[in-house]
């Protein structure tokens, strides 16, 4: 069989696994990739981190392009189409590692600052393949929960789902959860979704998690109200320019992150194992590689808790044990410079290049639960509960 000729972002993990049987690969940096780079690839593998360009494919004889990530933004479809290019994303591939970020932020939030969610109004703006996701949890968990989104609603396909206007979401919620796409025109457009005026409809003392794209939140406008104000609790994942990003609002927020919210072991090769399918069948190549008996077992797989045990304590021993969001905060902000420049983006990158290895919450199993209500909480939130 002849080889395919593959240039893929060198930081796709399990790509050798994956791929090397089928390919011959050419690995990049996805943000410095360039036309003469790809003319020759048959295909491309790249993360979110790649601008897929016109000006990259044109004259190239690439028929495929892979992103190994939920969000599509930084693909130009629109040329693909018209020239022939297949193209294909991961939906949902790391929806779950977002959701676990998105409940650590709530732990946080309730062990720090006291914002108990079994007494509170949890908001999510966007119901997609992460918002969907964190809806249903936070549900099976016994949490109130309302959600924003528009075009989901119009379409009548979740008619169950807890629907409301934004600006009631916002007023209304005191846990506010930002998961829609990046979409730049038409009616629903999410750029800068959350502007001045609507910024300031979000209630004080409230939470505000920002993990979906960092353009759906007006920074600016954000940074402005909490130097004003300085009466919401933050916890931001996504900015505006990555990695050219503002570090002024830092001291502003509770926890910040460099965009790693989905970067679960298991989110990352679950998009690679997704790109592979989707090649092998454009290409009509056998699929021959499986992701289970590619994944190393999980360092904590259970925890054993007293039948008196404190439920509020026993959710962030789980949460901790499987991802310390608070040790994610201290090491982006040690190596973030204050100041914006070309230093902060290389820090940026390096975070998310370097970011340990982390699993979700699914691999935890947790032991000697014994009130229901208890038992129902941890188990809607994703652990394991026997």
């Amino acid at each position: 069989m002849t080889k395919l000729n593959i240039v893929a972002d060198e930081n796709i993990l399990l790509l050798e696994e994956f791929f090397a049987p089928i390919a011959n690969i050419t690995k990049l940096d996805g943000r410095a990739i360039r036309s003469q780079q790809v003319a020759q690839a048959d295909a491309l593998v790249l993360r979110s981190t790649a601008q897929v360009t016109s000006e990259l494919l044109a004259g190239s004889k690439v028929q495929f392009v892979g992103t190994c990530t939920i969000g599509i933004d930084h693909l130009d479809t629109q040329y693909m189409d018209a020239n022939g290019i297949a193209w294909h994303n991961a939906p949902g591939c790391n929806a779950e590692g977002v959701v676990d970020y998105a409940i650590s932020a709530i732990n946080h939030a309730w062990q720090v600052h006291g914002k108990d969610p079994r007494e509170a109004i949890i908001g999510v703006v966007g119901a997609g393949n992460v918002g969907g996701r964190l809806i249903k949890r936070l549900q099976a968990a016994g949490l109130k929960v309302i959600c924003s989104d528009p075009p989901k609603q119009a379409s009548q396909q979740f008619p169950e789902l807890p629907y409301v206007s934004l600006s009631e979401l916002l007023e209304t919620a005191d846990i506010v959860s930002l998961h829609t796409p990046l979409t730049r025109s038409g009616k629903d457009a999410t750029l800068n979704l959350l502007n001045a005026n609507l910024l300031q409809c979000i209630r004080p003392n409230s939470v505000l998690i920002s993990a979906g794209r960092g353009e759906v939140v007006e920074q600016p406008a954000l940074l402005q109200r909490m130097q004003s104000q300085n009466d919401l609790f933050v916890y931001l994942d996504v900015w505006q320019q990555e990695p050219n990003v503002d570090p002024a609002i830092t001291p502003y927020c509770q926890i910040v992150t460099p965009h790693i919210a989905g970067h679960s072991l298991e989110g990352k090769v679950r998009g690679t194992e997704m790109i592979y399918q989707s090649l092998c069948k454009h290409f009509a190549l056998p699929i021959t590689q499986t992701l289970a008996p590619l994944l190393p077992e999980a360092a904590a797989q259970q925890l054993a808790v007293g039948a008196s045990s404190d439920v509020k304590m026993v959710l962030n021993a789980a949460v901790n044990s499987v991802y310390n969001i608070s040790q994610d905060s201290d090491r982006t902000l040690q190596v973030l410079p204050k100041q914006a420049g070309k230093q902060v983006a290389s820090e940026f990158d390096n975070l998310r290049k370097q970011y340990p290895i982390r699993r979700e919450f699914s691999t935890l199993n947790l032991l000697g639960i014994q009130k229901l209500e208890d038992r129902k909480l941890l188990s809607g939130l994703g652990f394991k509960v026997s």
